[in-house]
């Protein structure tokens, strides 16, 4: 196997890079949990997992089909292992982290379904500026329900997850600032019209989708 081939993959049909590698180890984990008796780490990777397998199935362009993966891999093996709890500024790589991964992809899946111009469409200075606004905004939301999910979750489910308000704003800050570099991220993959869809490794064209 050749450089070229190793990193940018088609390995074979069923495990074509390492992305899907990544991918086979939420599912492992979701497995050996079910099978350990361990339901709710079991049912926190099964969803990861799930996640993951849907972005395969859409074809997202190999930097962002490995931005969800890693990110559903950072938040689900984060949460069985109990990394908030053994690290104190894990929550805080979280909070940056996943909105940086992951806006980007759910403003490409909203451009799959004519929602939004896709990243490719125009290259004018506006265009761009709709992308960064639109990106970010989508970030700052998913960061902001998060929140309201974890408010409630205290109230309804006897969780612990909301430390307050301080813990409450500083996560929303870091949500903002994830999400501004995700949609910069974006505007630089649309800059460079690199599109939303896979491409074959060696071959200017893109990978047969559904959407």
């Amino acid at each position: 196997m050749d450089t070229r081939r190793l990193l940018l993959g088609d390995w074979t049909p069923l495990v074509r890079d390492g992305i899907d590698v990544l991918r086979l180890l939420l599912v492992g984990g979701a497995v050996y949990y079910a099978l350990a008796g361990e339901t709710g780490s079991a049912a926190v990777l099964t969803v990861m997992a799930a996640v993951t397998l849907v972005a395969r199935l859409v074809q997202l362009p190999r930097v962002y089909d490995l931005s969800v993966t890693a990110a559903m891999a950072l938040q689900g093996f984060g949460e069985v292992w109990g990394l908030y709890d053994r690290f104190v500024r894990f929550d805080d790589l979280v909070h940056v982290t996943l909105p940086m991964l992951t806006a980007p992809v759910v403003y490409i899946a909203l451009a799959r379904l004519d929602v939004v111009p896709d990243p490719r469409d125009e290259t004018h200075l506006r265009h761009y500026v709709g992308i960064a606004v639109v990106t970010a905004a989508l970030g700052i939301t998913i960061g902001a329900l998060w929140e309201v999910y974890e408010w409630r979750s205290d109230a309804w489910l006897g969780t612990n997850l909301s430390e307050g308000n301080d813990d409450t704003n500083g996560d929303l800050v870091r949500d903002s600032l994830g999400s501004l570099a995700g949609a910069a991220l974006l505007v630089v993959w649309a800059r460079f019209g690199w599109g939303s869809v896979r491409r074959i490794p060696g071959v200017n064209t893109h990978e047969a989708v559904s959407a």
